[in-house]
């Protein structure tokens, strides 16, 4: 399949989405987990990689498994909304410590904000009926 794939075509598209999405070389062998000459071979037209490296690169890119074939054999890539994107490190991180601030913004509140968000949390997660001192269905404390 690498002998029919037209790698300089592969290789101006992997250029044009990496400055799309604002990315390095580093940083598009990080989110991929391979290595920056991985992804410099990809865009020089080098080396073409492995199907597990390709799937990898592509999840970075945003764009669906197999779409590097495809712009290989003349097809246009099919990106991912980035509300369907799995979101980067980052951005869970921000997420998970804006989290963080409201639980201990909520946890030394006594009042109503406790309870609404109490309650917005077990209708959430389908336990609006479930007294608050039981444990979540299959756990035990």
């Amino acid at each position: 399949m690498a002998g029919q794939v037209d790698r300089e075509r592969v290789a101006k598209y992997v250029v044009a989405r990496r400055g799309s999405l604002g990315l390095t070389q580093e940083q598009l062998a990080e989110r991929a987990g391979v290595t920056v000459k991985t992804i410099y071979n990809l865009e020089s037209g080098g080396r073409w990689p492995q199907a597990r490296t390709r799937g990898a690169i592509e999840a970075a890119l945003r764009w669906r498994p197999g779409d590097l074939v495809r712009i290989g054999e003349g097809q246009e890539p099919s990106v991912i909304p980035e509300e369907a994107a799995e979101p980067d490190l980052d951005t869970v991180v921000r997420e998970l410590r804006e989290l963080e601030a409201y639980f201990a913004d909520l946890r030394a509140d006594s009042g109503e904000r406790r309870r609404m968000a109490l309650a917005f949390l077990r209708a959430l997660y389908g336990e609006v009926g479930r007294p608050p001192s039981d444990p979540p269905p299959g756990r035990s404390e």
